[in-house]
């Protein structure tokens, strides 16, 4: 049976860093992985947004060309690890919503990095490293250096970001 990892992500390709470093640690450990990439927002209250709400349609709206890139090269170089990489709206108001989240969705663990600043695509979005923070589940955190490569000062969302970033456990 697959292990389920949770790993929080802002649609950025820097984001996916968690991703990799996930994969890399169970893949010497040669364990199967089904990958949940969760994005932290708040659905409206107004029911004619609610009526026509779509999470596919909210997601289309969230994911760039180079994410979805990103997505589809991790997917190619860990074929042989992830069973299944699906990528997901929380938009709880509590704690306990989000547990019963991890609950349905079988988590085991979750990823996240402390020094890693969550770009919010909208007033809706939030970071949920304060829900992971309180939860049950064992919590890997990962510092990975996230200072620009010489001569990429502006590439922070290129797909070469993605694999030219070092991570390491944090203490």
């Amino acid at each position: 049976m697959a292990k389920t990892i949770l790993i929080p992500t802002d649609f950025t390709v820097e984001s996916l860093n968690l991703a990799k470093i996930a994969l890399q640690n169970n893949l010497d450990k040669g364990e199967k992985l089904n990958v949940i990439l969760v994005y932290g927002q708040w659905v409206s209250t107004s029911i004619n947004e609610l009526l026509f709400y779509s999470k596919a349609k909210v997601l289309e709206k969230l994911e760039t060309e180079e994410f979805k890139t990103s997505c589809q090269m991790l997917l190619g170089k860990y074929e042989n690890t992830i069973v299944q990489m699906s990528i997901d709206i929380f938009s709880g108001t509590n704690q306990n919503a989000f547990e019963n989240y991890l609950l349905g969705n079988k988590v085991t663990e979750a990823y996240i990095s402390p020094n890693y600043s969550f770009k919010l695509k909208n007033s809706s979005s939030f970071d949920l490293t304060p829900y992971l923070n309180k939860s049950n589940i064992p919590l890997i955190k990962v510092n990975w250096d996230t200072s620009t490569v010489l001569g990429q000062e502006n590439s922070k969302d290129e797909l070469s970001a993605l694999f030219f970033t070092h991570g390491q456990m944090a203490h």
